[in-house]
């Protein structure tokens, strides 16, 4: 079947779906559908303990798929007789180093081609650029370059401190690459247009009924 890109998101669905399912507008429009009561989808960005079960489990799927790529290469080598030799044994530096390369290549690719890693698809979490464009390769290469500092001291302490105090939650990776990690929700339009919530727009939010002014982030 063929599929178009929404005309309000970006997403693609497919040319027979009554509305697009990430922001509830008429894909060939772009014009909302979700109007009961005066609601409305929209980009909400999200705070720690969201992101923080989402990478958790990010962390959980690359340290498995780790384990068992290191499992496979320590057996290889034992069966090709490579720690044969009296008090030689495998060295842990490369898998440190493997690991670490593996995980950032997980995390940009996920998030530049789909806008979303594994643990965030569970969290219903999307990584956009704050416009409302897709984050895109160069974005997402320098969101999660900039984990590192993020990192610091130990365990996310100075990225989670930055999403709990900024407008728009965002940490280091997000101020530099201008990015919001956001969840779709079926919000009342007044809370849109008085600036409650950290909003970010819709690829085309102009072409609404509803195009709400979100707070500034």
């Amino acid at each position: 079947m063929e599929s178009i890109e929404c005309a309000r998101c970006g997403r693609h669905v497919t040319s027979e779906a009554p509305r697009c399912p990430e922001c509830g507008a008429d894909p060939r429009t772009g014009i909302a559908t979700f109007q009961r009561g005066e609601l409305d989808r929209a980009r909400i960005c999200q705070g720690v303990w969201i992101r923080c079960l989402a990478i958790l489990i990010d962390f959980v799927v690359v340290a498995a798929v780790t384990l068992l790529a290191s499992l496979i290469v320590y057996l290889v080598l034992l069966g090709g007789g490579a720690f044969a030799e009296v008090g030689k044994g495998p060295s842990s530096w490369p898998l440190w180093v493997a690991a670490l390369l593996g995980a950032f290549i997980y995390f940009w690719m996920c998030e530049a081609v789909w806008g979303r890693t594994l643990g965030k698809r569970l969290c219903d979490l999307r990584v956009v650029r704050r416009d409302g464009a897709r984050l895109g390769t160069g974005g997402a290469f320098v969101r999660n370059l900039l984990r590192i500092v993020d990192w610091l001291p130990f365990c996310y302490l100075l990225g989670a401190a930055l999403v709990w105090a900024t407008p728009g939650s965002r940490r280091i990776g997000d101020m530099a690459a201008r990015s919001a990690v956001v969840r779709t929700k079926l919000v009342t339009v007044s809370k849109l247009d008085d600036g409650l919530l950290a909003v970010v727009p819709w690829s085309a939010a102009a072409t609404s009924r509803h195009a709400p002014s979100p707070r500034r982030l």
